[in-house]
Formats: structure tokens, sequence, C-alpha cells
């Protein structure tokens, strides 16, 4: 009787761990804030002038298009006069050497940045950003192989480098038991979005990136969709190598989430956004929520209008729609609207709960 008792015990823990394996954990999920998004790091042969400005002019055009969220910024006519002005834009540079390379760093000024993006009406992209999950599936002599962040594929890598030229956040998953018992790589191929989203949700990643990767003899190809709050998108991409296919997924995939997040300045009109925000009980949690609102691109100015019992509304200056500013404020799950189901009216305030 007691070797039965502990048979049971032992296969009763086996079953509770086999469940809590299969139980993707729910990560709490908040924008990524781009740290180094004016400023920029490039190979130099020297310290001399000429290597120096060259460098600076490309850095300067590298940091235009993160701010502004497509690469066509350095042909509009008010920008591309500013490029062989770079030196106006300056803050600091400096030289380091890794690796045996020696390296200029440069820094640009915020404010004059976006100051240059206004007159030019093109778009503007703030440091809070998404973060995207890369998943990969890799046609190859022994089948269809998934891609991890400690795998030897060279497409991660390159998938890394471009993706910080563009100030976009991107992770990759671990590819353990738990993520492959909830994916399998023909979800992937077939880029059925329900278990990678699935499995996504024990990381801190805000949508997904799927990518299915087939070469040939003369290129290799990728095809790639995108699932980030409510906007999905999908595209494909040729090249030559598996280096340049990661560089134009990755410019292709950036410039359609910044089409959703970026303030376009052409169409801009001021307009005012109140927002109440409940479960705010102590100072501390007023001042990073009216930090988080001040963070939003679309937002120019926040005013703090009234605060009661841990209800605080606050008045927003927008560039833009409203609507843009709520899919900022969707990307950080600190926040939870709240929806009164039996209204039949359209609320002038729309309310949030703190959740942090």
């Amino acid at each position: 009787m007691h070797l039965i008792h502990n048979t049971l015990l032992k296969f009763s823990l086996l079953t509770v761990l086999w469940l809590f394996m299969l139980t993707p954990i729910q990560v709490q999920v908040n924008a990524t804030e781009v740290g180094d998004l004016h400023e920029i790091r490039l190979p130099v042969q020297s310290q001399t002038r000429d290597d120096r400005q060259n460098a600076l002019y490309e850095g300067f055009s590298m940091v235009l298009i993160k701010v502004a969220g497509h690469q066509q910024v350095v042909d509009i006519p008010v920008v591309r006069s500013e490029l062989g002005r770079h030196t106006n834009y300056l803050v600091q540079y400096s030289y380091v050497t890794e690796d045996g390379q020696l390296m200029l760093r440069a820094q640009f000024d915020e404010r004059r940045i976006e100051e240059l993006l206004r007159r030019a009406n093109t778009t503007y992209w703030s440091a809070r950003r998404p973060n995207l999950m890369f998943w990969i599936a890799q046609d190859s002599s022994r089948g269809i192989q998934l891609a991890s962040r400690g795998s030897d594929s060279e497409l991660i890598p390159a998938i890394r480098t471009q993706a910080r030229s563009r100030g976009l956040p991107v992770s990759f998953p671990l590819l353990d038991l738990t993520d492959r018992m909830l994916v399998s790589p023909s979800d992937v191929w077939g880029r059925f979005e329900e278990p990678i989203l699935n499995a996504t949700r024990r990381y801190p990643a805000n949508g997904i990136v799927v990518v299915r990767i087939q070469q040939d003899e003369s290129n290799v190809r990728g095809q790639w969709s995108l699932v980030v709050g409510n906007t999905r998108r999908s595209g494909q991409a040729e090249a030559a190598d598996l280096q340049a296919l990661a560089s134009a997924i990755v410019n292709e995939v950036t410039e359609r989430v910044a089409s959703e997040y970026a303030v376009t300045f052409s169409n801009a009109e001021r307009g005012d956004f109140r927002v109440r925000v409940t479960n705010l009980m102590d100072l501390e949690r007023l001042f990073e929520v009216e930090r988080l609102l001040g963070r939003l691109g679309s937002v120019e100015r926040v005013t703090l209008t009234r605060y009661h019992q841990g209800s605080a509304e606050f008045n927003l200056l927008l560039i833009g729609d409203m609507g843009r500013a709520m899919q900022a404020l969707e990307l950080d799950n600190r926040m939870e609207r709240v929806v009164d189901p039996w209204s039949t009216e359209a609320s002038p305030v729309l309310e949030y709960k703190w959740l942090h």
C-alpha cells in the first residue's frame, strides 16, 4: 500500500511538472526605450579630418533614418540640404578601438533633429518602440531548422546589426524544451500565428516577426509576417546572401512598424486628449505615469489637471490624431484600458488602470 501511495505521488508530481512546462508564463511587457537613438558608431581608417567628416556625414544620415523611421527621409530637399551641415547637429564625438578596429562614436542633438523633421513635414518616431521577437525557419539539407539566439546561423547577428542601425528592438527565442513543445518547425514555416504567439507570451516582446528562408544556388529568399498590436503585415525579400537578406527584411519590417507608430508632421494637427488613470495610490506612481505619457511620441505636453484618492486626470497636447497616442499606450502593459460595457455614449475622457 505504501509503495502504491509513493508511485501515485511521483506520478502526480511528474504530471504537474509536465503541465507547468507546457504552460507559458505570462511576462509583463513594456515598450523598449531605445537608448542610442541619436548616436552612431562607425569604423574609420584614421582620425584624420577627412575620415571623420565622411563618417559623420554617413552617421547623421543613419540617425535621421532611425528617428524618422523611413529611408526616404534623406531624399527630402530640406533634409538633404542639411546633410552637409551635420556638424551643426553634432553634440560630441570620440574614438574607441573595438577588436582592433578604430571606431568613431558620435551623438547628435535630439531637439534640433526633431525641429528639422518638423520643417521637412515628415515623420518622427519616438524612442519608445515595440520589441519584436523573430521566429525563423530555414530550409536546409537536414530539413526545416529553427534559428535560436544561441544558434550558429549567420542570420541572427545580421538581423541584430541591422535592427540596431534602424533603432528597432529585436529578440530571439531560446528554443529550449518549453519552446519546442509549444512550437514546431512546421508552425514557423507555415507562419501559423496562434502557437507562435502563445509561445512568445513567456518573453518580454510586444509582437512577432515570423520568417521562412529558402536558398538555392543563385540567391536566398525570405517571406515574413509581422504581428504587433492590431497590426498584421507581410512581405518578401530576395538577396544574394543571408546577410543582405537580413538587412532587407529588417528594413521592410521597420518601415511597416514606423508607419503605424510614428507621428506624421505633414498632416499633424494639435489637439487635446484627456486621460484618467486610476490606482495611483502614491506620488511615485503618479510621477511614473506622468513621465510615461510625456515620452509618447505624439505627445508634446502633459498637464496634470486633477488628482483625488488615487485617480489622476491628465490633459495631453497631441501632435496628430488620438489613435497614435492610444496605439503607443497599448505597447505598455503597465496600464489597462477601462471600458464601461453599459455606456452608450463615447466618453470625452479615456480611462486606464495602473497595474504596476
